[in-house]
């Protein structure tokens, strides 16, 4: 089957069309090749390499995404939506606005002369119900206590969703490389989130403008993060009790976030790239 590799802010991705997924008597269900096919061509090693799996089809408004973490889990993925709106401009599905349905969102597009794709969320939610997090509502207080290299740590920080669950921990600094390894997986998986949960550790570097480092539930460590970018900038403007547009810096790259309220839908700018193009053998199939 042919793939695209493709990123956006570092955040990379194999690309594949739905309508190439095999469909004879026997063949295994879509859900199951998807997931196969994302722990096969996510591999670093022995696969394509990326930290998700894009699969994209035409549709009467745009187009229809579905995005599986390397694990062969399903998810929401910002990044993801840029990488696939590019890839449908691309190939000619699109024009310049249309609508990605992307896990029962419909998010909208607008792609510019100068490449910026802009992308719209709906406004982040607190929401224990949605997030999904056990328990009251977490929103700038103690989000998570253990223990780090023998000695007892509290993490100030936030609970909230904007489409995939984050766990935001503002920070004066980003953590060393032993912190971040230690404690990052054991916030992504702690019990008061049933779903697992993603972790932005986030330094404010001046009015505006943060700088994050990422930890994607699913994935581990990556160099960007769209909806965990949205996410960090709305928790920031909440703490600040305003609107605005915040610049967020990922390893990776950086993203515009802009929302007039918290409480308001959320604007994205970024880019996208096609990397390269291959073929790989479907190997979910009988």
């Amino acid at each position: 089957m042919q793939f695209w590799k493709v990123e956006s802010i570092g955040n990379d991705f194999v690309l594949i069309h739905l309508s190439d997924l095999e469909n004879v008597e026997g063949a295994p269900s879509a859900d199951f090749q998807l997931a196969s096919l994302a722990v096969q061509m996510c591999d670093r090693k022995f696969g394509i390499g990326g930290d998700g799996l894009l699969a994209v089809e035409k549709s009467d408004t745009g187009i229809v995404l579905r995005m599986f973490n390397p694990d062969g889990t399903e998810d929401f993925c910002g990044n993801g939506i840029r990488c696939a709106a590019l890839h449908a401009q691309q190939e000619g599905w699109v024009a310049t606005s249309f609508t990605v349905t992307h896990l029962g969102r419909e998010v909208a597009v607008q792609i510019g002369d100068d490449g910026c794709i802009a992308t719209t969320l709906p406004p982040a939610s607190y929401d224990p119900d949605k997030v999904p997090l056990i328990g009251r509502r977490i929103f700038n207080e103690t989000v998570w206590s253990g223990m780090d290299s023998g000695m007892p740590l509290s993490l100030f920080g936030s609970g909230l969703t904007t489409g995939s669950t984050h766990v935001i921990i503002p920070t004066a600094q980003l953590p060393d490389d032993d912190t971040f390894q230690s404690v990052s997986p054991k916030i992504e998986h702690d019990e008061k989130f049933p779903e697992r949960t993603s972790v932005i550790w986030s330094q404010e570097i001046e009015s505006n403008v943060l700088q994050i480092r990422i930890w994607e539930r699913g994935v581990g460590e990556t160099l960007g993060c769209g909806t965990g970018s949205a996410a960090a900038a709305i928790d920031y403007l909440r703490r600040k009790n305003r609107g605005g547009r915040v610049e967020v810096r990922n390893p990776g790259g950086t993203v515009f976030v802009t929302a007039e309220t918290w409480e308001s839908p959320i604007l994205i700018e970024g880019s996208a790239h096609v990397v390269y193009k291959g073929r790989f053998r479907n190997t979910a199939t009988p």
